[in-house]
């Protein structure tokens, strides 16, 4: 029987494939006894064909039995899946059920649905599952492994490599006993925990993450490394609680020098006969906003919030010429589809270098709002010639925009060529015209910053080159913990060399202490307070 003749009684049912099956009945219809097979050739359903599977086939046989019936079963997948099932099966929902499964699942079945977020699974699951109770009521038992498993979100910059995890089966709970990955940097996460298997109410449990240095996002605007000790538990396949700590190890923010020729097609075209690439992305717009307007309601999957992400330090914000370091606390609430964010990371210390001239922030703040991309919120201020002339960085960290204030008031350029060389921009030479034309070009995301590809070289977290009325001087320092760095300063004099150390006692609390070339040695003991 073709299968594709079920819509004549069931149009919606859009099945595909062929159906051949044979049996020889015989007794009571309380008590029916005799042979049976069957077998499904080429079986396409609109699940299946959405998923992104092969055409599946199943062939089955067993004998009648009175209330129940003997079962020897295959279902294979191409190489997606490939499961054998034997054992004994009721006829009746309340009669006893012995059944076992063993088989191997490919864990990229999963990829379709993950493709268009930019995710993708792979690994091998080994199943061998046994099933007991009754048909209304099944208790499981057995395991399933997960061996040789990646995980990548090229969007959001997740590698996850060497995953493993053992589950065990028992009656109607499922216990997570290992799960582990491997992170791009080397660092590591684990998983634990235990699920009831109770559809009604939402497979609730409790699962424990723990995370050691681990890369947990590097997109190349964002990396970052943690500790983490994360606990989801509650209804999980509803609205679970995920709460616990993240420690911050390091955060490092790219501000890219250049920006893409074209972010986004310029407001207000409107096309005309599209075609190609346009027309996909124009019919992707009208279907992402037709979903927009057609989800109601919560998620089916929305957990509750109430995460603490700590960083005292090390919280770096580099490129465009922004140098600057941060540290705070940050707490997460809300729900994943409306989370809310308490606190953010308070600058420590920070700067822009502008064409060699050094302008300190006098305020600097990293926030996020609801994505991974942070937002920045900095003002650099200095006294320029007549003017005290401001730099404001705002916006998101991929997308800063540079604005240019004074008192008194005068153009952004005319602010610039200031800072640059305290003078109006009418009584520049060719050349430094040149210059304040490249270094606007710099801001607007057309130029380069050679100061922080050199700082990258060296592999150091701070460069710092000063001119003085004694020569130049370079300093370098780099972190060899979580709270304490080693820097080394160079100069033309003796007194303008040494080594120094700092150590972060505590948010507040800084000791610092220095040696120079000429012998020279000094402690020092400094506090910051916010007012």
């Amino acid at each position: 029987m073709p299968l594709a003749a079920a819509r004549i009684v069931a149009p919606g049912l859009d099945l595909s494939g062929t159906l051949n099956a044979q049996a020889r009945i015989g007794g009571a219809p309380d008590a029916l006894t005799g042979p049976w097979s069957l077998r499904l050739s080429r079986l396409a359903t609109r699940e299946t064909r959405s998923a992104g599977l092969p055409p599946v086939e199943i062939s089955g046989e067993g004998r009648l039995d009175g209330a129940r019936t003997s079962l020897n079963a295959t279902l294979a997948a191409g190489r997606a899946a490939n499961l054998t099932i034997r054992g004994t099966a009721p006829l009746n929902a309340t009669g006893p059920l012995d059944l076992q499964a063993q088989g191997r699942l490919d864990a990229a079945i999963a990829n379709t649905m993950l493709a268009p977020r930019g995710q993708r699974l792979a690994g091998a699951v080994a199943l061998d599952l046994r099933a007991g109770g009754t048909a209304a009521a099944p208790r499981l038992s057995g395991r399933a492994n997960l061996s040789d498993g990646s995980f990548t979100d090229a969007l959001q910059g997740v590698r996850l490599t060497a995953i493993t995890a053992r589950l065990a089966a028992a009656g109607d709970a499922l216990t997570i006993e290992q799960a582990s990955a491997r992170a791009a940097n080397g660092g590591s996460l684990s998983a634990s925990g235990r699920v009831r298997l109770d559809p009604g109410a939402g497979f609730p449990g409790a699962i424990r993450i723990e995370g050691r240095r681990a890369q947990l996002v590097s997109n190349g605007v964002v990396t970052a490394v943690a500790d983490l000790g994360l606990e989801l538990s509650g209804p999980l396949a509803q609205r679970p609680r995920m709460s616990g700590r993240v420690d911050v190890v390091s955060l490092d923010v790219a501000v890219p020098d250049r920006l893409p020729g074209s972010l986004r097609p310029v407001d207000g075209i409107r096309h005309v006969k599209a075609q190609g690439t346009a027309a996909a992305r124009l019919a992707a717009q009208r279907k992402a906003a037709a979903g927009r307007r057609g989800r109601g309601g919560a998620p089916a999957f929305d957990a509750a919030l109430a995460i603490t992400v700590s960083a005292p330090n090390r919280v770096f914000i580099r490129g465009r010429g922004i140098d600057a370091e941060l540290g705070g606390e940050l707490r997460v609430g809300g729900t994943l589809a409306a989370p809310a964010l308490n606190g953010g990371f308070e600058m420590r210390r920070g700067r822009l270098s502008v064409l060699g001239q050094r302008l300190d922030f006098s305020r600097g703040r990293l926030t996020f709002s609801d994505s991974l991309i942070p937002e920045l919120d900095f003002v650099a201020e200095t006294r320029a010639a007549d003017v005290t002339a401001r730099i404001i960085v705002s916006g998101a960290a991929d997308q800063p925009s540079f604005a240019f204030n004074s008192q008194p008031d005068l153009p952004q350029d005319e602010v610039l060529s200031r800072i640059l060389f305290a003078r109006a921009s009418g009584s520049l030479s060719p050349f430094q015209a040149l210059q304040l034309a490249q270094t606007a070009a710099q801001f607007a995301g057309g130029g380069d910053d050679a100061f922080e590809r050199l700082r990258k070289s060296l592999g150091v977290d701070n460069l710092d080159i000063q001119v003085g009325d004694g020569g130049p001087t370079v300093g370098v320092s780099r972190y060899i913990g979580d709270n304490v760095s080693i820097g080394v300063k160079a100069g033309a004099r003796p007194e303008d060399s040494g080594v120094s150390i700092g150590i972060d006692l505590t948010r507040r609390l800084k000791l610092q202490a220095e040696t120079g070339a000429d012998g020279s040695a000094a402690v020092g003991v400094g506090a910051e307070w916010e007012y």
